[in-house]
């Protein structure tokens, strides 16, 4: 496939609706406001009553369900630890369409599936964060992110990440149900299977996939100045001994709104015909000052996983429109492709609450057939 420059159009389908409704809190309001909204916080009491975020999503074939896996945050989190993330425990729901979900109570705390350990030295002992999830034989394996209460240390730190929390490394568990899930101890510190590379503030966002052969992990790193995210890859044949495979590369030239880095990305099979091996869509950040950091998501194709080459030179889905829940931050992508359409789900923000909803959540995009520009928000 050649490389296209587009404009993204994805706000079209909400421009042609009619105009917000004087009155706040109309219902015309709030359908604007919450279009793509997929998965809100939980209700008052819940392990996901503050926060939740990035999004696993994959047919889960005992069930006849559509299944997801997600990181969350409860309203009792103490302030000032690993303050940006929203990340806490782990949880799940379940859905007919893939659009509308139901939650489904885990076995720990709040009705979590995966919280925190109990031993203050594990490497996850103050919060976790879902990175994938993969059918593999006869079970569910999960790659995650978590922290304990260190705090990063060393010169040049940038202010940002001065908190306990942000420390992170990655691990992994199993489970034969997508519910109650035990932890796969690593090699590395606290149980972890990776350590923080030198110089490095954490090591974080981790994506895997099986090739055949082997597992192919990757995952994010940033400097200790928060200049630039790198993403790295390792590979295992056991889950237990992780070799470094080198860095994810550009085949082309930096874009304008990707000057920050790559920060979260999800690889898998391309469901492109005769294109390369792998897809990934990935989170861009802009590292232009007058975008305020802003975040859109973009694709590319590898014949290695390791070597990338974009499709587009504009983002595919971006920030929705001013006012709504997600109208300052679209991140942390996951694509299920099924064989009608494309379901893009993401983790979005607004910089201020709008009627009274926290704003932040999961959102849903649905492009038909194989359309990379034509996501569309869904309309839970």
């Amino acid at each position: 496939m050649q490389r296209r420059d587009f404009l993204c159009t994805l706000g079209a389908a909400v421009a042609a609706a009619p105009a917000l409704a004087s009155a706040r809190g109309s219902a015309a309001d709030e359908r604007l406001f919450a279009e793509g909204l997929s998965l809100p916080v939980g209700p008052p009491g819940r392990c996901d009553d503050a926060r939740v975020g990035g999004p696993v999503v994959r047919w889960d074939e005992a069930v006849g369900k559509w299944r997801m896996w997600y990181y969350c945050r409860d309203a009792t989190f103490p302030a000032g630890l690993a303050p940006a993330f929203g990340s806490g425990s782990l949880a799940t729901a379940v859905s007919d369409d893939g659009v509308h979900w139901t939650r489904v109570e885990g076995p720990a705390a709040r009705g979590a599936i995966l919280a925190p350990a109990t031993s203050r030295e594990d490497f996850d002992s103050l919060h976790l964060a879902t990175g994938d999830v993969m059918r593999h034989g006869d079970e569910w394996l999960m790659c995650y992110h978590g922290g304990n209460y260190d705090t990063p240390q060393g010169e040049g730190l940038d202010a940002e990440y001065r908190f306990q929390g942000y420390v992170l490394r990655i691990g992994l568990a199993r489970s034969r149900d997508g519910v109650n899930w035990t932890r796969i101890r690593g090699r590395a510190t606290g149980g972890a299977i990776l350590e923080v590379p030198e110089g490095d503030v954490y090591a974080a966002f981790p994506n895997f996939l099986h090739d055949g052969k082997r597992f192919v992990l990757h995952y994010t790193t940033v400097d200790r100045e928060g200049r630039w995210y790198r993403t790295r890859a390792v590979t295992s044949t056991d889950l237990a001994t992780w070799t470094p495979a080198g860095d994810l590369e550009w085949q082309d030239d930096p874009l304008p709104h990707e000057g920050g880095g790559v920060i979260t990305r999800d690889v898998l099979r391309n469901p492109l015909r005769g294109g390369p091996r792998w897809l990934m869509v990935y989170t861009a950040k802009d590292g232009r000052s007058e975008t305020g950091a802003r975040r859109s998501i973009g694709v590319a194709v590898s014949d290695d996983a390791l070597s990338w080459r974009r499709l587009y030179d504009q983002p595919v889905f971006q920030v929705g429109r001013h006012g709504a829940w997600d109208s300052a931050g679209t991140a942390n992508p996951r694509l299920v492709v099924t064989r009608r359409d494309m379901r893009l789900y993401y983790y979005g923000w607004s910089d201020k609450s709008h009627l009274g909803h926290p704003a932040r959540g999961i959102g849903c995009a649905i492009a038909q057939g194989r359309d990379f520009s034509g996501f569309r928000r869904a309309r839970a």
